[in-house]
């Protein structure tokens, strides 16, 4: 039984086994992006902070000075928030690039598409922030920007579905390749006669069972994922968010289905491997 041990233990290195030099550029690649993103964010919170405390001292005071420091303050803090919304649809732009995650070409042009777009929104609308504007006028751009997001709340949460759901994908591509060559070896072993390496028919029904759980099991799992996709397709405005949480359930059943799955392909590779007493 030892060439039939080695050669599960091959399989399994090579199918669940991080594809590191493969995914090093992508990984690395979104790791400066997100870096970005999050010396953006903090900005940002800095920012605001400064805002808020401006914003209660004109409240308090009402003076001149600190009306213009909240224009200041406010205008900065607009121009930042801009900043981290870039920043963050760029982050998202290169996670679609990680080899971690598996999406088809079309999907992938096409939310990449509607990212950039929004990124070239918001820079051109960054650059039309001016230190003489007066408060009606930042509030004017501002609600400009929220708008916006809000137009975009189905697109991106769309996106972020897809980004976990490609992630699931490729771990599917990964276990189908395991799963045919075990099957293929288990086809072998059956018809083997040499007394090394045959099983007994109490061996051979057990992992025929546990066969036919693991397709049950996808057939559980491709209802699952049709039902999610279903979910997420509902997304629309400021109930994207709620549609997604929804989504994101669904794809932790998935999980759930794929890990049990994993475990009975241990209990088929485990027959395999115990030696007959």
């Amino acid at each position: 039984m030892k060439k039939i041990t080695l050669f599960v233990a091959f399989v399994l290195y090579f199918v669940f086994a991080q594809q590191v030099s493969a995914q090093n550029a992508s990984r690395e690649q979104f790791a400066k992006v997100y870096n970005d993103y999050r010396q953006k964010y903090d900005e940002y919170l800095s920012l605001h902070d400064k805002y808020v405390l401006s914003k209660k001292q004109y409240d308090q005071y009402g003076t001149l000075t600190s009306k213009e420091n909240l224009q200041k303050d406010l205008q900065q803090m607009l121009v930042a928030r801009d900043n981290v919304l870039i920043y963050y649809y760029r982050s998202l732009i290169s996670k679609m690039d990680d080899s971690l995650v598996t999406m088809s070409d079309q999907n992938k042009s096409d939310y990449t598409s509607r990212l950039n777009d929004e990124i070239n929104w918001l820079t051109d609308h960054r650059n039309q922030y001016y230190e003489d504007d007066v408060l009606t006028e930042l509030s004017a751009k501002s609600k400009e920007v929220e708008d916006r997001v809000n137009a975009f709340q189905k697109g991106l949460y769309e996106n972020l579905y897809y980004i976990a759901r490609g992630k699931f994908d490729t771990y599917e591509l990964r276990y189908g390749g395991l799963y045919n060559d075990l099957n293929v070896l288990t086809e072998k072993i059956k018809n083997e006669n040499r007394e090394a390496y045959k099983l007994s028919n109490q061996k051979i029904s057990t992992i025929d069972r546990w066969f036919s759980e693991i397709g049950l099991k996808a057939e559980e799992l491709n209802k699952l994922l049709g039902q999610g996709d279903m979910q997420i397709a509902k997304a629309q405005g400021k109930y994207s968010l709620n549609v997604y949480n929804g989504s994101v359930s669904i794809l932790n059943k998935v999980m759930a289905v794929f890990i049990d799955r994993i475990i009975k392909t241990k209990e088929i590779i485990n027959e395999i491997k115990v030696s007959e007493n």
